[in-house]
């Protein structure tokens, strides 16, 4: 009698997922888009809206991709890999909730060569995540040497490249404004705003720059800070932050019932906005260079007089300074 064959089924073995059995497993799937400061705003650069249009239509085409989650960092470089939206998808992917990231291109992904490819040769094999950046034509599933997979750090690298470049060319125009006596921050010191005719000139916000000479007597009178800010709190004054909470210039919730503090005086009362000059360029780090962001020297800084209008006179602003240097 012919002997039956064992199946490998039959002896408990099972056997080994074939590639087009392997993509039958549905991903849970995470698209992922970003945009820089820097490119918002330029009609030939990506948006936020064409790079999620591009990624969904091409998880709809996958019969073994359905969409779980979104994560959009809009106006974030991609050379910083702590993006908020970014961080929340690496939580999820940690948590067990996504096992596949589609993004448009490498370069959304990210612009630092290290800690890119530390997330694509290490972070995300280890916990089982399919990575795909569709307009590169990659997919960690199938890229390998003869395939892509070998091309992936040399885009990283590109794409590094291109960030230190555009961070050199951005740096150096900021600093040519800032030698200009231009404004450069995103929101001005509280007792002024930014003018609608021009973003880069100061003008003197009249609904509280009278709190700003008040704080100003108040210390040439030797008041101390403290005491400063909890006359203004007892007077329901609304704080610098919370008034540029309540004028919908910040979204952030924390500073809804913020209060002033001894400290926002003490950085008030030092600053030569309020005499009518500009000093910037007190903080400073440069990508290109390698340079992590630190304080700068006051002599380092970018100091230029008369680019706007004074609130209180150099005569007051001096004489608090003197006492400062008194130490009371």
């Amino acid at each position: 009698m012919a002997r039956k064959s064992r199946k490998p089924s039959a002896l408990g073995i099972t056997e080994a997922p074939t590639q087009e059995k392997t993509e039958l497993k549905l991903y849970r799937t995470a698209v992922y888009a970003r945009l820089s400061v820097e490119d918002s705003g330029k009609t030939d650069c990506d948006t936020i809206e064409n790079q999620l249009s591009l990624v969904r239509s091409y998880v709809e085409d996958k019969p073994y991709l359905r969409l779980t989650a979104e994560y959009i960092d809009n106006g974030v470089s991609g050379t910083r890999f702590d993006r908020p939206e970014f961080m929340r998808m690496v939580a999820d992917m940690r948590a067990g909730e996504i096992d596949c990231i589609v993004v448009k291109d490498l370069s959304r992904f990210g612009r630092n060569y290290l800690e890119a490819g530390d997330y694509l040769e290490k972070i995300f094999p280890f916990f089982g995540i399919r990575f795909i950046a569709v307009t590169d034509g990659y997919d960690s599933m199938n890229a390998g040497v003869t395939d892509g997979g070998l091309i992936v750090p040399l885009k990283n690298l590109i794409n590094e490249a291109y960030a230190k470049d555009l961070s050199k060319k951005i740096s150096i125009a900021l600093e040519v404004k800032q030698r200009q006596g231009k404004f450069i921050g995103s929101l001005a010191a509280y007792g002024y705003k930014k003018s609608p005719k021009d973003k880069n000139q100061l003008i003197v916000d009249r609904e509280v720059s009278h709190i700003v000479k008040r704080i100003f007597k108040c210390k040439a009178q030797g008041i101390g800070n403290a005491s400063i800010a909890r006359m203004l709190n007892e007077e329901g004054i609304a704080s610098p932050m919370r008034y540029k909470y309540e004028k919908g210039l910040t979204k952030n919730g924390r500073y809804a019932n913020s209060l002033w503090r001894a400290g926002t005086i003490t950085v008030m009362i030092v600053n030569p906005v309020y005499v009518g000059d500009m000093e910037q360029g007190i903080q400073k780090g440069v990508m290109y260079k390698g340079m992590q962001r630190h304080t700068l020297q006051k002599s380092e800084r970018i100091y230029v007089a008369g680019t706007h209008e004074p609130i209180v006179s150099r005569e007051l602003f001096n004489k608090v300074q003197e006492l400062i240097g008194n130490g009371k």
